[in-house]
């Protein structure tokens, strides 16, 4: 009897616990189910991910894909954004673009942090995800002036209207060091050394900056040549007018006789020659600078290229100009 009784109380308690911890249940089944593809083992290691951050990540049976196979699953489309991977709590699974751009190495391995970082999100209780709250608040207000934070917290703001914290979770883990003490403690259950992966994103992330840094510089000279050009080649029009008038209002007094003297003739002659000259030289150096604003117009359309190709490699198509 006191067997059974024993027995019954160990198989309630055993109950008891399945019911308490179905998610860690569930995910167990998965991941023993779960064979685990070589190339996103490549990203659990170059993340350097716990075994508590490799068993989410596994447990979300992230697969690799591109075109309309990953467009079925991540369905979310806005002109100039790239999707590059998605969490679904509906069916806990996660699904990863497949960035081949040399350039843009390691750029995989923080999606599949990010996405990773999202299972674990879903899997906490208010409590936990309560306790985080202020901690993510407060790095977010720390960097007001983070453009790139802020945009992206506009877009999910859009996209994905009360999921800030979520996001933000996933962000501030795999793209920003230097985080408070206690959310330091919260993303070491899921990373062993949290800098590999912010070290990750700065590599791929400095390709888009320096990339955006050309840009605005060759932006900038060709709007500043431009308004020069225009002004000097403005000027130049005006003074050839007003010497080809004062040219005419010479020769014919020179035919009249009106010359009291040859100086006075030679004087001014040698006056109008070096207008003639001084035009000549402005007519020159606008013809240099119109040739540097055609090779740095080269340059940026160059780069745009550049950039479309980059950016078809992260997702993002090309824009499409309106019908006429």
């Amino acid at each position: 009897m006191v067997l059974a009784i024993l027995l019954n109380v160990a198989l309630v308690l055993v109950i008891a616990w399945l019911v308490t911890h179905r998610d860690r249940v569930i995910d167990q089944v998965t991941v023993w189910n779960y064979t685990v593809p070589a190339t996103i083992a490549e990203y659990a290691a170059r993340a350097d991910l716990t075994d508590g951050g490799r068993f989410l990540l596994y447990a979300s049976t992230p697969s690799v894909s591109a075109g309309r196979a990953f467009d079925a699953a991540c369905s979310t489309r806005q002109e100039g954004v790239g999707i590059l991977g998605c969490y679904l709590p509906a069916t806990r699974q996660t699904h990863l673009f497949d960035v081949t751009d040399a350039r843009l190495d390691g750029l995989e391995e923080v999606v599949a942090s990010h996405e990773m970082l999202h299972a674990a999100w879903d899997r906490m209780g208010a409590a936990e995800r309560g306790a985080l709250a202020p901690l993510l608040d407060a790095e977010a207000a720390k960097r007001t002036d983070d453009k790139d934070l802020t945009d992206k917290l506009a877009f999910y703001a859009t996209t994905e209207p009360g999921e800030r914290l979520n996001e933000l979770h996933s962000i501030l883990g795999t793209e920003y060091g230097s985080l408070s003490p206690a959310l330091e403690k919260h993303y070491a259950l899921y990373f062993s050394d949290r800098t590999v992966v912010v070290g990750l994103h700065d590599k791929s992330n400095a390709v888009f900056v320096d990339q955006q840094r050309q840009i605005t510089n060759l932006t900038t000279q060709i709007t500043a040549l431009a308004a020069g050009i225009d002004a000097d080649y403005a000027a130049y029009n005006a003074g050839y007018d007003a010497l080809s008038t004062d040219v005419a209002n010479f020769n014919a007094r020179a035919k009249s006789g009106d010359f009291g003297s040859q100086s006075a003739f030679e004087a001014e002659r040698n006056e109008l020659l070096a207008r003639q000259s001084d035009l000549d030289a402005q007519y020159q150096s606008i013809a240099d600078r119109h040739a540097r604003y055609d090779g740095l117009v080269a340059q940026l359309t160059s780069l745009n290229a550049e950039v479309d190709a980059l950016n078809r490699s992260i997702n993002i198509t090309p824009r499409t100009p309106p019908s006429l």
